[in-house]
């Protein structure tokens, strides 16, 4: 909360990110000038498809944190520039306004939905794929707060039959390119991702030091919360205990020193980025099927499906009772309104995605507090950099800075 604009990490974001951008724009602007028997229709729909997919996504992941939440005045606050046209040479450089926040949603839409649509058939690990677009669609309609759209998305992808929940909630951080992932940043020790930062250096690795630890309120109101009363009551009377595997991701040491375990591999920085898996997915529609229709079956049962696998009731010897999975499940009975069955997903989200990069985003879209401040505080937004408005005098800054 003492961010200036002269933030280094915030600059490379901002760079990085245009940069990004204009990369995406020369390769479409080269699309329509290259003339190469060997660049067929097909290659060219995959490569305009990937550069229209990183546009959208980089606008998209920009706004959501040098722009207001979408759920506040989206058509009035103020965005991003929205950059659509190659910059090649000097005599390409243009000095853009800041678009609002409801026209960069609009555009990153307008790219993802272009994109899902030329990448038919396309599926390489780290690469774009129509199913990577549809979940970017679907997550772009749930911050605007339109579930009926994010959950006809998240079907899109659903229905495919590609992907399949890990045995272990910890397998697809373990073993990069499993049955559950959909889009991923893939890192290998060749890259060498440590240099600028991977995701052991960034969290509080065992041996690695980092600055993201948990708080106490993730175990006291996230993991303390994904058992009700009753599934506690059912699970005692079977003399079992209850367990969330997920919990093996967090540890302490013997001074209390909290260690994030999810990305396991500090040594050479080689865990991906996990940017789309099922389970994420799954809530979502989960959620947003709840908003439209209330207590339903489909809600319950993909509930379930992550639920099933992450917690067991054990027995003396550790291994799940029989009936595990029937005592760690919900049944729509279990639910006196939507609103109950909403909570739940809300906190099973928290505890299954934590670390994830997703909790901020759900708090601003629930437009509920995060660390005290209200949803859509100032200080929850990153400042345009100063070396962008010393380079573009018609930028404006964020309020508070």
């Amino acid at each position: 909360h003492q961010m200036t604009p002269d933030n280094a990490e915030v600059s490379g974001m901002w760079t990085g990110g245009y940069r990004a951008i204009n990369a995406a724009n020369l390769i479409l602007k080269a699309l329509t000038t290259v003339d190469d028997p060997a660049l067929t229709a097909d290659i060219a729909n995959r490569i305009e498809g990937e550069a229209l997919f990183i546009r959208g996504m980089v606008h998209f992941e920009m706004v959501r944190f040098f722009g207001k939440p979408y759920g506040a005045s989206p058509g009035t606050d103020l965005g991003i520039p929205i950059m659509t046209s190659a910059v090649e040479t000097t005599e390409d450089i243009t000095f853009p306004n800041r678009n609002t926040v409801a026209e960069v949603y609009a555009q990153a839409e307008a790219d993802l939905t272009a994109a899902a649509g030329k990448l038919a058939g396309y599926s390489e690990r780290g690469r774009a794929s129509t199913d990577a677009a549809n979940c970017y669609l679907a997550e772009i309609a749930f911050q605007k707060e339109d579930y009926a759209a994010a959950a006809s998305f998240a079907a899109n992808v659903i229905s495919t039959g590609n992907y399949a929940l890990t045995a272990d909630p910890v397998d697809f951080f373990v073993s990069e390119g499993s049955s559950e992932e959909i889009f991923a940043v893939i890192h290998t020790e060749q890259d060498n991702p440590g240099v600028n930062g991977s995701l052991p250096t960034f969290h509080n690795v065992a041996g690695r030091g980092g600055d993201v630890v948990f708080q106490p309120d993730l175990l006291d109101n996230g993991f303390g919360s994904v058992f009700s009363a009753d599934q506690l009551s059912a699970i005692d009377a079977e003399g079992a205990t209850p367990a969330d595997m997920r919990l093996i991701q967090l540890s302490f040491d013997g001074n209390g020193t909290q260690f994030i375990e999810k990305y396991e591999d500090p040594l050479n920085n080689a865990d991906d980025a996990p940017i789309w898996r099922l389970a994420e997915v799954l809530l979502l529609r989960a959620e947003a099927l709840a908003r439209t229709e209330g207590v339903n079956d489909a809600s319950v049962n993909m509930l379930n499906m992550v639920r099933t696998r992450a917690l067991k009731a054990l027995d003396a010897n550790d291994l799940p009772v029989a009936n595990s999975d029937d005592l760690v499940s919900y049944s729509t009975s279990d639910f006196a309104s939507a609103d109950d069955l909403i909570e739940v997903i809300i906190n099973e989200r928290r505890v299954e995605m934590a670390f994830e990069g997703q909790r901020f985003h759900d708090l601003s879209r629930l437009k509920r507090t995060v660390n005290g401040d209200a949803w859509d505080a100032n200080n929850l937004r990153f400042p345009i950099p100063q070396n962008a408005l010393d380079a573009n005098g018609n930028l404006v800054q964020n309020p508070g800075y």
